[in-house]
């Protein structure tokens, strides 16, 4: 077996990038292309495995996305290729009505859970190798078989996936936009609050949390100093901080990127724009 991945997606976007270098790390290698079916039929050949990862760009239900779903359950059938899918559940149910069930080795609810990812990828490609080279050593038909059977029982469903909320403090003096903000992320992340650094040192003092979004302009304390004051404490030096800020000229985001935060996120975006920002950061963790 080839540990080889194809990724079919709208595009190599930067959570295709992050996947194909967090796969190369275990010495797996990965290669996107688009969701056409021209492109599906000259490049299925030579994967081992197959990553179907549905955004919002793929969302949509249209009728080239349609055929190139039904053609390419038509090649893992004649190729005996498995499928991964990420996306979100609603995006997975549409897709499963052009692809059999008997193909989906893994579906993944976006955020994904990368450990599981990682581990099932691997455990796949490497146990169907070594299913491979017995069979082949032996000659024996029953033991493709048997490794085809061995295959099937590898499928999961989105159950045996639990994913746990992740945690994300929000730091700024300003009360109202603590709310808006509070209130696009509550139904996806558990969210902690703080209007200044104190109230943020004291709340990571008794909290665990996954990322900070910090307001690089506050009063007092600037979101420079409390984030110089983080990276110098062991019990917090090790958190991600994406900066806040309303300033989107040059010179200001140079200033943000010499303290060499995690990222950082302009606060003239939308709540779709930062769902989708903290879903790619987090499916890569």
């Amino acid at each position: 077996m080839l540990k080889n991945i194809m990724i079919i997606s709208a595009s190599e976007s930067f959570a295709i990038k992050a996947m194909e270098q967090k796969l190369l790390s275990v010495d797996i290698s990965a290669y996107q292309v688009a969701a056409r079916i021209a492109e599906i039929g000259s490049n299925i050949e030579r994967a081992g495995l197959i990553v179907l990862y549905l955004d919002e760009r793929m969302a949509a239900m249209t009728a080239s996305l349609q055929n190139m779903l039904s053609y390419l359950n038509d090649k893992m059938y004649e190729s005996n290729k498995m499928l991964v899918i990420i996306a979100k559940r609603k995006d997975y149910e549409t897709a499963m009505r052009y692809i059999s069930e008997d193909f989906v080795l893994q579906f993944f609810d976006r955020p994904m859970n990368m450990d599981v990812f990682m581990s099932t990828v691997s455990d796949y490609l490497n146990g169907t190798e070594k299913s491979t080279e017995e069979g082949s050593e032996k000659g024996d038909s029953e033991n493709a078989a048997a490794a085809q059977q061995q295959q099937q029982k590898r499928k999961f469903t989105s159950d045996m996936v639990v994913v746990k909320k992740r945690k994300i403090l929000l730091v700024d003096d300003d009360a109202s936009y603590l709310r808006i903000i509070r209130n696009w992320l509550k139904d996806g992340y558990e969210v902690g609050v703080a209007s200044s650094g104190l109230q943020a040192i004291m709340w990571l003092a008794k909290n665990d949390v996954d990322l900070i979004l910090l307001d690089y302009k506050m009063p007092v304390c600037s979101g420079a100093q409390i984030y110089a004051m983080l990276k110098n404490d062991s019990q917090t030096q090790n958190i991600p901080v994406f900066f806040l800020t309303g300033n989107s000229e040059r010179d200001s985001v140079l200033e943000i990127l010499r303290l060499n935060p995690e990222g950082y996120l302009l606060k003239t975006f939308d709540r779709k724009a930062l769902l989708t920002r903290l879903e790619e950061f987090f499916e890569f963790r």
